[in-house]
């Protein structure tokens, strides 16, 4: 194989290889950062949102994660959560705002 044509069949992964990878950045960071909840709190409770869908929530002051066992509920005081404290992996208390 001649010093070109081995250039040009390693040049083709190689090109291939950056381009998957832009697209995958543009991918992920292309729809929008308003797109992704993560710098927003949850309509419901307040609690600012760990997950896209905001199924999951931070108990301000706290090491404290909390999961919506009914995250579809829109009333206020019908929403129920799970939480658990990240440090210690014990069970935390979480009333809504």
């Amino acid at each position: 194989m001649t010093p070109t044509i081995r250039r040009l069949s390693l040049a083709a992964p190689l090109a291939a290889g950056l381009s998957a990878l832009a697209f995958a950045a543009i991918a992920a960071g292309g729809s929008g950062a308003g797109d992704y909840p993560g710098d927003t709190s949850d309509p419901v409770s307040g609690y600012p949102c760990v997950t896209p869908f905001c199924d999951t929530v931070a108990l301000p002051g706290t090491s404290c994660l909390c999961q919506k066992v009914n995250p579809n509920e829109t009333r206020r005081a019908e929403l129920r959560f799970v939480c658990t404290d990240m440090r210690t992996r014990a069970q935390c208390s979480a009333e809504p705002k």
